[in-house]
């Protein structure tokens, strides 16, 4: 904190118009703060405590009152924009830190100093600014403004138009300062800290309100940019229009249009070889043809790659008719922004030609199942390829057959919506291990992992702490699972299964989990240990009982695909589809069972108050 950042009593004498006793007297009505400290004699006051004292603010939170932004003071002249930066704002949990425009007027108004934060939601992160108000405010605070302004500045929430709503959006966001009361110790401290460090305004419960641009004009004096077309609000824009380069230019993609365009033509290239016959060629990653009928095999395979193609088409079309309309739109951001719209090449529409022509009649189950599952063996293939630097590793096709994949579980869905989808196993850490973790790892064959194995194997170590990667090893469960364990630490990784057990679990069959770690197991009478699937239609798959919350539902409708039969296996039912009373029966158990206690469940018993039919 800098001496200017202080008032003495004279200060605030001069400040207001009044002697030095009459200070005096608003400090012992309350009227005004207690003095933070004293240098030497002279009694000190925080200058943002007394500002806030004098706006009239909440003396309990330091809130400062709202204006009426329709008849606010306007400045006589425009305000001086000082900042104009995207900013960086730390200690916020994401996997890069998020990013926010800031921008920051000062200047005289109505006899004040006038401090105005204007914070936009770039299209980078977007839900920072409400998500996270408190801590965009203090990054905002601790780079750019001083105590005093920390606390007396108005600050305005933006979001662009087209996201998420079609027109743009101002909010007034004020914060709530608690004050601190402190002696002359904590002052000395500050004083020599300096003013940046020295910042220790909380930005607490913010409240926001609707402004509309032009009440935002007249508390700045000026029309700051606010129009820009929808999804050009991005860090390089605001970064080219700082600089004073307008329209800025952007390469407009927000589809991804060129990323679509470069998967399917890796996929037809690799579909042409393989009609070509040249499946086993030096470099093609012809990974799972090169038997004895190779030929034949790369012909199924290409097969299901055009059904693949086909997939992956109907997006791009989209786009490239989406960004054809937009550019024959006049927009009112364009001042603002030029975009550059992404535009197939001729070769590119001829394949969009090419696979939109594909008759619907080859867009069977059976033809899109074939093709899911070929999709997938491809892409575990290569996976494995990449873990072990093989001959034929092949990121733009790996890349390409991850991207169709999602697409044929979509059109499979619409053709069968009762098929329930093959999503694999889900890699889980397991950090609580008990008796039911024990008695799963008793049946472990620990070898491995085996020829084609390495991607599952690294998936696995990517959920393991690396401390505990030292001494792990590799097995696998008498149902071809991949486990590691690390028998020193404890560390546990196991895959998670989300289909129906390969044979209905007989009645003294047991399902057990420890509380804390989020997996169940099933322990069958012929000692083999079995990991309880959850339901592959819903997103969540931890388990936990004794509450009523996501866990315990997840449990019970584990127990409901698993554990209760299903008419037709191909089709199970939903918890909510059983018989009626079902859902309301396991949730009850799932959640009323003692939450930190070790649970156990014998098969036979969930199924007694089954009835027959559903």
């Amino acid at each position: 904190m800098s001496l200017d950042e202080l008032y003495n009593s004279g200060q605030i004498a001069k400040r207001l118009g009044v002697s030095r006793q009459r200070v005096d007297t608003l400090v012992e009505n309350g009227r005004l703060p207690q003095p933070v400290g004293r240098s030497g004699r002279t009694r000190l006051w925080r200058a943002a405590d007394v500002e806030l004292a004098l706006a009239g603010s909440d003396p309990s939170t330091g809130r400062l009152p709202t204006p009426n932004w329709d008849t606010v003071a306007a400045p006589e002249n425009p305000l001086h924009l000082d900042v104009d930066e995207v900013l960086t704002v730390p200690g916020v949990w994401f996997d890069e830190p998020p990013l926010v425009h800031v921008r920051i007027w000062r200047g005289p108004a109505a006899g004040t100093r006038r401090t105005v934060v204007l914070y936009g939601a770039l299209v980078e992160s977007h839900g920072i600014i409400v998500n996270f108000a408190e801590s965009v405010a203090r990054a905002i605070a601790a780079k750019h403004l001083s105590v005093g302004e920390a606390r007396n500045a108005w600050y305005f929430g933006f979001w662009p138009r087209g996201f998420p709503r079609p027109e743009l959006q101002i909010h007034y966001v004020s914060f709530a300062f608690p004050r601190a009361h402190s002696g002359g110790a904590l002052l000395d401290t500050l004083l020599r800290r300096g003013s940046r460090d020295a910042w220790t305004g909380e930005f607490d419960t913010p409240v926001w309100q609707n402004v509309t641009p032009a009440q935002l004009n007249r508390v700045l004096g000026t029309a700051p940019d606010l129009d820009f077309p929808p999804d050009t609000y991005t860090a390089a824009v605001v970064t080219e229009l700082a600089r004073g380069r307008r329209p800025a230019v952007l390469d407009f993609d927000p589809h991804g249009l060129k990323a679509r365009l470069r998967e399917i033509t890796r996929l037809h290239a690799y579909r042409q070889a393989l009609l070509a016959g040249a499946d086993t060629r030096p470099g093609l990653p012809a990974l799972g043809l090169m038997t004895a009928d190779g030929h034949a095999a790369a012909a199924h395979t290409a097969e299901a790659l055009g059904i693949a193609l086909r997939a992956l088409v109907p997006d791009a079309i989209v786009a490239t008719e989406d960004y054809r309309l937009l550019n024959d739109t006049d927009d009112p951001g364009t001042p603002l922004v030029e975009r550059r719209f992404y535009r197939p090449d001729p070769a590119e529409n001829d394949l969009l030609t090419r696979y939109t022509k594909m008759p619907d009649r080859d867009l069977s189950t059976g033809a899109v199942h074939r093709a899911l599952t070929t999709v997938r063996s491809l892409t575990h293939a290569l996976a494995d390829q990449a873990q072990t630097h093989g001959e034929h590793t092949d990121p733009d096709l790996a890349q390409a057959l991850e991207a169709a994949e999602p697409e044929l579980v979509s059109i499979r869905h619409l053709l069968d919506p009762t098929l329930i989808d093959d999503p694999g196993p889900a890699p889980r850490a397991i950090t609580h291990c008990a008796a039911a973790e024990l008695a799963y790892l008793a049946t472990i064959s620990w070898w491995g992992p085996a020829d084609g194995d390495a991607h599952r194997d690294a998936a696995l170590r990517g959920h393991l702490w690396e401390k505990d990667l030292d001494g792990v090893r590799t097995g696998y469960d008498p149902f071809g699972r991949m486990v590691l364990h690390n028998p020193t630490t404890g560390a546990l990784a196991v895959e998670r299964p989300r289909t129906l057990p390969a044979a209905p679990y007989p009645d003294d069959a047991e399902v057990a989990a420890t509380p804390g770690s989020m997996t169940a197991f099933v322990l069958l009478p012929d000692g083999r240990c079995d990991i309880l699937p959850t339901d592959p239609r819903y997103s969540y798959d931890d388990i936990t009982w004794g509450y009523g919350g996501t866990g315990p539902e997840t449990f019970a409708r584990a127990l409901s695909f698993a554990v209760l039969p299903h008419p037709d296996p191909e089709h199970p039912l939903t918890l909510e589809d059983q018989a009626p009373g079902t859902d309301t029966r396991l949730l009850d158990l799932t959640t009323s069972l003692p939450q930190h206690e070790p649970l156990r469940l014998r098969v036979g018993a969930l199924r007694e108050a089954h009835p027959d039919t559903p």
